[in-house]
């Protein structure tokens, strides 16, 4: 019984210090992951003609967008993008509206089409 026991606790103790995964930050550039820590993204932008990059501390993830999105299309710089995720996680197959704030004034954000949003693939800072 005394046996059982402290095998018990050394399998417990084992597990308390077994390393954690790496965080998506000291992965590999080009590591793809299906989620980003939505709380942590510090800034957003789009890149013409298919994606959008999410910028957070250590770490800026690209999202190669599932399908066609005219705002991500003609994207100037001034665009807004507005996500749209359950929870604080960003996911694949999660939408953003993105789009041009004066004219989302005369017609308002649900009005311009919803995105579908790929994986996404840590890329090098610089």
């Amino acid at each position: 019984m005394a046996r059982t026991s402290l095998g018990l606790i050394a399998l417990a103790l084992a597990g308390c210090n077994a390393q954690q995964p790496p965080a998506p930050a000291a992965q590999a550039a080009g590591t793809q992951v299906n989620c980003i820590d939505i709380s942590k993204v510090t800034a957003r932008h789009a890149e013409p003609p298919s994606s959008i990059i999410f910028e957070a501390p250590g770490a800026s993830y690209r999202n190669e967008l599932a399908s066609s999105c005219p705002g991500v299309e003609h994207a100037n710089g001034s665009e807004l993008i507005q996500t749209d995720s359950m929870g604080k996680q960003l996911c694949r197959d999660d939408t953003v509206r993105v789009y041009d704030p004066v004219e989302a004034q005369a017609t308002g954000p649900r009005s311009f089409p919803e995105c579908r949003l790929g994986a996404f693939t840590i890329v090098p800072r610089g």
